[in-house]
């Protein structure tokens, strides 16, 4: 909720510290007059801006009471904004920039920064740090005294810096998103998280194996740009665990990849009552448990998102020997629907991704899917990926690549009125036509 706040302008990338000096000054009776004075350093001042937004209910209060009150205080905040913007602009000045805070103080609780990348918020904090220890030893010695606001309007809109700010380059088409994308520590997932990267955003991998995540996450550049976190996403439990470190890293969560799979290749006959609940439970209720963890987040932010799904051409395609696994990425395919009409009222789009068999990179064909599929099809295991391409009307083997491809596609910037739709990444699979 306060990420949302701090990004009614533009989207912001969230940092939080409870470190003991952050506590310490809440935790003083004199942190209210200090911190309304705001900075007395040009370079604390960039990073931090005029003052912070200080929640100002004893640290015991509800969290119901304080999303009020912060918001109340917000609206006062972006009003005195604009009248000290007012107060000093001129006809030569540049346009007002933003008027949401970098900095929200929360007594009892800590610091929650903002930026426009996660370095950038994190060094936000960092600054504003440096500034409670500035009006500790000034108030130690005598009385603190911040720069004055016409000074710091100079500073805040200084042709320089103005200059400055006009020869940024573009941003990337997933600046300033949080992705959280399950099953990322392999393939299809991991090629996902590291094209989400490439185009900006921040990634959580989430995966089963958190030593992979973690590893997986090291290798797309660590904490400033990705964080792995365990996630069993058949526990209900285990799922908010990892949405709350994902808000805890980034500051919220604007996308979210339902990738997390395994594959059983049996027949009806063969199918066990326990092999049914195992790929309902991963797929069809971990999506469900996912989806609906990560709504709760993208209402609170009030900033929209996007919901993906990795469903599959055996959706709608029926194949021999695969009952459980193509009935659970039907109810994954409808999972789509659904939420696309009860979602969008948020700004939510929900849309999924209807791949062929992926065999080079996947760890699925590599625990045994591939070979059960391979003696299905009478052939050899290392022909699989050929078999399949045979097949299509493209003749194309299909790649994690080409599904992180679709994934970036439909959550970028030239995809933001669609929603309810599934893409097919198959190359070409008749038999796999949407009607």
């Amino acid at each position: 909720m306060i990420r949302g706040l701090a990004s009614m302008d533009a989207p912001q990338i969230g940092h939080f510290t409870d470190a003991d000096v952050v506590l310490d000054f809440l935790g003083s009776s004199e942190h209210p007059r200090l911190a309304a004075l705001g900075t007395s350093c040009p370079d604390h001042f960039l990073r931090t801006k005029v003052k912070p937004m200080v929640l100002d209910l004893p640290a015991d209060a509800s969290v119901e009471d304080s999303i009020v009150r912060l918001k109340e205080l917000h609206d006062e905040y972006r009003a005195d904004y604009q009248a000290y913007y007012d107060a000093h602009a001129t006809e030569d000045s540049p346009a007002i920039r933003g008027a949401d805070p970098a900095i929200v103080l929360v007594p009892g609780v800590g610091m929650f920064s903002f930026g426009r990348n996660k370095q950038t918020a994190r060094v936000a904090g960092e600054f504003y740090i440096n500034a409670i220890n500035v009006m500790r030893g000034a108030e130690a010695l005598s009385t603190y005294t911040p720069i004055s606001d016409a000074e710091k309007f100079n500073i805040e809109y200084w042709a320089l810096e103005e200059a400055k700010l006009q020869r940024m380059p573009k941003p990337k088409s997933h600046a300033t998103r949080v992705a959280l994308v399950t099953g990322a520590a392999s393939g299809i997932g991991k090629a996902i998280a590291t094209r989400l990267a490439a185009d900006g955003a921040c990634v959580v991998i989430a995966d089963l194996d958190l030593e992979k995540a973690q590893a997986a996450a090291a290798e797309l550049g660590g904490p400033d740009v990705a964080v792995g976190v365990a996630a069993n996403v058949a526990d209900p439990e285990a799922v908010t665990a990892a949405m709350n470190e994902a808000v805890l890293a980034f500051g919220g969560v604007d996308l979210v990849v339902n990738n997390a799979g395994l594959s059983l290749s049996k027949s009806l006959l063969e199918t066990t009552d326990k092999d049914w609940d195992l790929q309902h439970n991963v797929m069809a209720k971990g999506s469900f448990l996912v989806s609906q963890a990560a709504a709760r987040v993208m209402i609170a932010q009030e900033m929209g998102g996007d919901i993906v799904y990795i469903a599959s051409k055996n959706s709608v395609f029926a194949g021999p020997n695969n009952i459980a696994y193509s009935a659970t990425k039907a109810d994954q395919a409808h999972q789509v629907r659904l939420l696309a009409v009860e979602l969008g009222e948020f700004g939510i789009k929900v849309n999924g991704i209807n791949p062929d068999g992926v065999v080079r990179g996947s760890g699925i064909f590599a625990g045994g899917w591939g070979a059960n599929r391979a003696k299905t099809y009478g052939i050899e295991e290392d022909e699989l990926g050929k078999f399949y391409a045979q097949r299509t009307i493209l003749k194309r083997e299909v790649l994690p690549e080409h599904v992180a491809n679709a994934a970036a596609m439909i959550t970028g910037p030239d995809m933001t009125h669609t929603t309810g739709l599934h893409i097919p990444v198959d190359a070409g699979v008749a038999a796999a036509f949407l009607r």
